[in-house]
């Protein structure tokens, strides 16, 4: 996976992440508390067999659920990297 910048909203939650401490008896009534999962639109589309299949090589070695899960990564990536175009003129 490429290195993105990391925006300063995360660089403040990995310092304050690595300041939390928490003792064993702090675990063990610990709650752990994952992300709402966002509502995803269907997408059709057509793409070479041989992306299908590198792709679900791809994410078997990432470990991920699935190669639709490694393409979303990847759309959401290159919309990430594409997202300054549109603050430079004025659509974001």
């Amino acid at each position: 996976m490429r290195d993105r910048k990391r925006s300063k909203r995360e660089l403040d939650i990995d310092t304050k992440t690595a300041r939390d401490t928490l003792d064993d008896a702090a675990l063990d009534g610990a709650f752990i508390t994952f992300p709402r999962r966002r509502k995803k639109i269907p997408l059709n589309m057509r793409v070479e067999p041989e992306i299908v299949a590198i792709t679900k090589k791809i994410a078997a070695l990432k470990h991920l659920d699935g190669y639709t899960q490694l393409l979303r990564m990847y759309i959401w990536e290159g919309v990430e990297k594409d997202r300054s175009l549109l603050r430079k003129v004025g659509l974001a």
